[in-house]
């Protein structure tokens, strides 16, 4: 690109990048602040997996240790080594949180404001009528953790900041211009897009402290920059590799997709840039070993090698918990009504399909197989895991970071079968709404849509800011009415959304022709 060639100064390295957007930031804006909207205006309640991340971010803030002694009781996922309590997650979401939740402290201690703080609530009526504070370690069955303002918001803030605003920008900007790219057609790339963010899974999973949704966008965004920067772009490498490995330390299991991309960055850009790949990710790497040195003792050891509660530790005792793929849960994670991909999200269907086509007729096969490839590889390790359902969960979280690369084959079903491809499009996202009013934290049993989204947001009043919440109700409505500021907000961006950006001034043949 003739603005690279002026210098080798940094902003000219990253005038590829600029050249990508420009044409298409008059749809990009709008799309992703959809999708900060969306994501932002759920609420949610603190859980054991949130807690676990929140908790390590908070002893390395406020006492510069890796151990969560002080916080450990608000979550059972968590490991227990030589006298001290961690997290046994990957530190990824934790780390990168460690930036907000400073600054969130120190405006706090500047103000004079309360630390974050949590408590039981007995259900005892005896014993709430005493008024004294209950010890964690002294809990019984039924009772509660209640759960300080001050700690509701930085775990808010935390996530907004971790998971709501990298998800929506990195996710919606790289599936946006893959798809693009891909099908030479503004529309088709907005519908994938709403497709990733709004038609999946995504959506619930971008609400809360979790890895999930965090790790997929910065699996698509590495695989993005490899697909469309110049070959003259030599930073492009080094920055798909930090995206890499800042997802390997997100969630372990992406670590197989970071090979991937370096076998990909080989066959696309050659093996300099491969090495580049490498290069890349190294400082992750290196810190994520150092982590796990502190924390349990070895480069190579992690919190579940020492996972404290007695059922998980059973599950992780073999390969962690990973074994070889049960055919009947492998169907189950797609069709089944309990932990299905394709009940909770019907567009994922189409879009699987049209992974299979563009992998075989496209003239960019490659990264359709690599898609393809990222998909079978989520499906099946979820398939093998020996907690397949994912616990509390809304869907396949395990599957989670794939759905990126899955909504790229919606561009061959938007050209093949467009109606169907829009009604399916719409039933996902109204279930997906569902999901995210509900919480991640669905039932264990039953329908996550049916039995419990559906009745949940039904009958969330306002006091519910308590639990998992959204802005709605914080304003004051009541059940779906709390929902509607964001169906407002969404009627305003969406023809602003399928504004045709100045590269595509018309319908392109892939917006017109159904075959």
């Amino acid at each position: 690109m003739p603005v690279e060639a002026q210098s080798g100064a940094a902003g000219p390295r990253l005038a590829w990048l600029l050249d990508l957007i420009r044409p298409a930031r008059a749809s990009l804006l709008p799309l992703v602040g959809g999708l900060v909207f969306s994501y932002a205006f759920f609420v949610g309640a603190p859980a054991w997996n949130q807690n676990s991340r929140f908790a390590l971010t908070r002893a390395l803030v406020e006492e510069q240790t890796t151990a969560i002694d002080s916080s450990h009781h608000a979550t059972g996922d968590k490991s227990f080594r030589e006298g001290h309590f961690y997290s046994d997650k990957a530190p990824g979401v934790s780390l990168f949180a460690t930036i907000p939740y400073a600054g969130y402290s120190a405006v706090r201690a500047l103000l004079g404001g309360m630390p974050p703080t949590f408590a039981v609530q007995s259900l005892d009526p005896k014993v709430a009528a005493l008024g004294t504070a209950l010890d964690p370690e002294d809990r019984l069955p039924g009772d509660r953790l209640g759960y300080s303002p001050s700690y509701r918001f930085a775990l808010y803030l935390c996530t907004f900041f971790v998971v709501v605003l990298p998800t929506a920008a990195l996710g919606g900007s790289a599936t946006f211009l893959l798809a693009r790219a891909l099908s030479k057609s503004h529309r088709a790339a907005v519908v994938a897009t709403v497709t990733y963010g709004l038609g999946t899974p995504v959506w619930v999973y971008s609400t809360s402290l979790y890895g999930h949704a965090l790790c997929g966008a910065l699996l698509l965004s590495a695989f993005a920059v490899l697909e469309l920067a110049p070959a003259r772009a030599r930073a492009a490498p080094m920055t798909a590799g930090m995206l890499l490995g800042a997802a390997v330390i997100t969630e372990y299991p992406a670590a197989v997709v970071a090979v991937v991309g370096v076998i990909y960055a080989w066959a696309r850009r050659g093996r300099v840039d491969a090495l580049r790949v490498c290069l890349g990710g190294l400082p992750w790497a290196l810190l994520l070993a150092g982590y796990h040195w502190v924390a349990f003792g070895s480069p190579l050891a992690t919190g579940y090698d020492f996972v404290y509660r007695a059922e998980f530790a059973e599950g992780m005792a073999v390969n962690y918990g990973l074994g070889a793929p049960d055919p009947t849960v492998a169907l189950a994670l797609l069709f089944g009504n309990f932990r299905g991909l394709f009940y909770v999200s019907p567009i994922c269907l189409l879009a699987v399909w049209g992974l299979a086509r563009g992998a075989t007729r496209s003239e960019r096969r490659g990264l359709y197989i690599v898609a393809s490839v990222v998909f079978v590889y989520f499906w099946l390790l979820n398939a093998g895991y020996y907690m397949w359902d994912g616990g509390a969960s809304a869907g396949p979280r395990h599957m989670i970071p794939a759905l990126g690369f899955v909504a790229l084959g919606i561009i061959h079903a938007w050209r093949a079968v467009p109606k169907a491809t829009a009604i399916l499009l719409g039933v996902s996202v109204v279930q997906s709404l569902l999901l995210a009013a509900g919480s991640p934290e669905a039932a264990q049993h039953g329908d996550p849509l049916w039995e419990f989204a559906l009745g949940r947001l039904a009958e969330a009043m306002p006091s519910a800011s308590t639990g998992h919440a959204n802005l709605g109700l914080l304003l004051g409505l009541p059940g779906v009415l709390s929902v509607l500021p964001l169906l407002l907000c969404w009627a305003w961006l969406a023809p602003r959304a399928f504004r045709t950006g100045p590269a595509t001034t018309g319908p392109s043949s892939a917006d017109r022709s159904p075959g």
